[in-house]
């Protein structure tokens, strides 16, 4: 397999377009509503096999990008034939209009890295956690107004064993950060809780 070439084979990606493009499509898809990216794998059973062992976090990314690069395929298809706009969010779709398509499409770029097979192969584990730190910054409050909890609170926010690693510290962090993330229904101050018990933990390494 080549740096340009897909993790599966083109008559699979067809198939797999053909069932996305009939989960985005369904009724109770349509009329604006949101439809979850880990519901979308769920139905999909994408599966990827690999030669070899991959983190979890690596096996998150890959499926990932496999169904937006997917979803940008539907995207352009929809629009081909003129039967609504897909709206491709953070961990989200949404089936809009035609008439409701940008005129200029901001994210632009981010179509472009997932039509682009070379991004999938050239992520690494250690980029991968590098992209993933920066993104959870992103949600992180101002250190002025940082919350500040007794270790043991942060531990037990973060379900960490007794004498935990960093590895275990990360694991932990971006397992309870996809459940609480504001974009897939958790609650934003528990979120930000979540990222102030983070943050004060990893003082300890």
């Amino acid at each position: 397999m080549t740096m340009h070439t897909s993790p599966l084979t083109e008559p699979v990606l067809n198939l797999l377009q053909n069932q996305l493009l009939n989960l985005v499509c369904e009724p109770q898809a349509v009329a604006d509503q949101a439809i979850e990216e880990q519901y979308l794998l769920k139905r999909l059973g994408l599966k990827l096999h690999s030669d070899i062992a991959l983190s979890d976090d690596m096996n998150r990314f890959q499926l990932h990008f496999v169904l937006y690069h997917l979803l940008y395929r539907v995207q352009q298809q929809l629009l081909d034939l003129q039967q609504g706009y897909l709206s491709v969010e953070l961990a989200k779709v949404r089936l809009l209009s035609v008439s409701q398509a940008p005129v200029s499409d901001v994210h632009d770029g981010r179509r472009q890295y997932y039509l682009n097979w070379q991004n999938f192969h050239h992520m690494t584990e250690q980029l991968l956690d590098q992209h993933l730190s920066a993104f959870w910054q992103h949600f992180a409050a101002p250190q002025s107004t940082r919350l500040m909890l007794s270790q043991a609170e942060a531990e037990t926010l973060l379900q960490l064993p007794a004498h935990f690693n960093l590895a275990q510290l990360k694991k932990a962090y971006r397992t309870k950060a996809l459940q609480l993330h504001p974009d897939r229904g958790g609650d934003a101050q528990q979120f930000i809780l979540l990222r102030h018990a983070y943050q004060q933990l990893l003082e300890l390494f």
